[in-house]
């Protein structure tokens, strides 16, 4: 007798009903969240580095940020402040715990050295710039005081510049108590601060506005575009002391971020040591 195969119960095997319409948009959303992450990653790992042909060629300032984000195997998320905080974690830069007493009694910290530059020892070159807020602000509303530390910083498009200022108002209480204000300067406009005030929160020093980088021309980390150099930017940090004078200087790709040692820069232009002269400088 033939046996015969036994017939298949469709409920065996359920066909899966058709997905929503919901289910489809979140699918495709994932689909494009996957395809816009892999473009990131195939630019910032992928694409060559492009190399300078001659000692005397920058490289664009995009191009710069890319690749230095790129060395710490970093990520641009979109988000200015995550991506700020991401970058002082790759460097290893963390907000000083120590009471200012302490950190100047270290006996064997070595405060960085002053990079040569043709403004040390020279007269700080003055300005009148806007803040975020419109007001006009000059050089001397400080100095006048006492010591200031200007940072000449890309600006809001650039994570990793705008780190710096993050590190210098987690630590700004101790520069407070030598006496010292901090002034940042981008090409930023008010309005584009404000705007960004908004989204991540004011600093509490005063971000000031030169939006055709003339003042960070004459402190010597701007250079404007020839017929045979493209323009260059640095970023640049200088301690200006009470009588207007450049006492320590830095410049280059990378902010600086080792505020210690700007502490200890202040800290000696004003004869203040030890705990003493601490506790006696207000």
């Amino acid at each position: 007798m033939s046996s015969s195969a036994p017939s298949r119960n469709p409920a065996d095997n359920p066909v899966p009903p058709p997905r929503s319409f919901g289910q489809k948009l979140f699918l495709g959303f994932l689909g494009t969240v996957g395809v816009l992450y892999l473009g990131l990653v195939v630019y910032h790992v992928a694409i060559p580095q492009v190399k300078a042909t001659g000692p005397d060629e920058r490289l664009s300032l995009l191009e710069r940020c890319r690749q230095l984000c790129q060395t710490y195997g970093l990520l641009p998320t979109g988000h200015i402040a995550n991506d700020a905080e991401a970058y002082l974690t790759a460097v290893k830069s963390r907000q000083i715990t120590d009471d200012l007493a302490s950190v100047l009694a270290e006996k064997d910290f070595a405060p960085a050295e002053t990079q040569f530059h043709k403004l040390l020892e020279q007269p700080a070159p003055t300005f009148a710039l806007q803040d975020h807020t419109g007001q006009t602000r000059s050089l001397s509303e400080w100095t006048g005081r006492g010591p200031v530390v200007v940072v000449f910083y890309y600006g809001y498009g650039c994570s990793h510049c705008v780190a710096q200022l993050f590190a210098l108002n987690k630590d700004l209480k101790l520069f407070h108590e030598l006496g010292a204000e901090i002034v940042a300067i981008s090409s930023d406009t008010p309005e584009h601060t404000t705007e960004k005030y908004k989204e991540y929160g004011p600093f509490d020093f005063p971000l000031l506005s030169d939006p055709d980088n003339g003042v960070a021309g004459q402190y010597g980390v701007f250079t404007p575009k020839t017929a045979e150099k493209p323009e260059s930017l640095d970023h640049g940090t200088f301690v200006i002391d009470a009588k207007g004078k450049v006492i320590w200087a830095y410049y280059g790709g990378e902010p600086f971020l080792d505020n210690k040692s700007l502490l200890h820069v202040l800290a000696k232009s004003q004869g203040v040591t030890a705990k003493a002269d601490v506790a006696a400088n207000p």
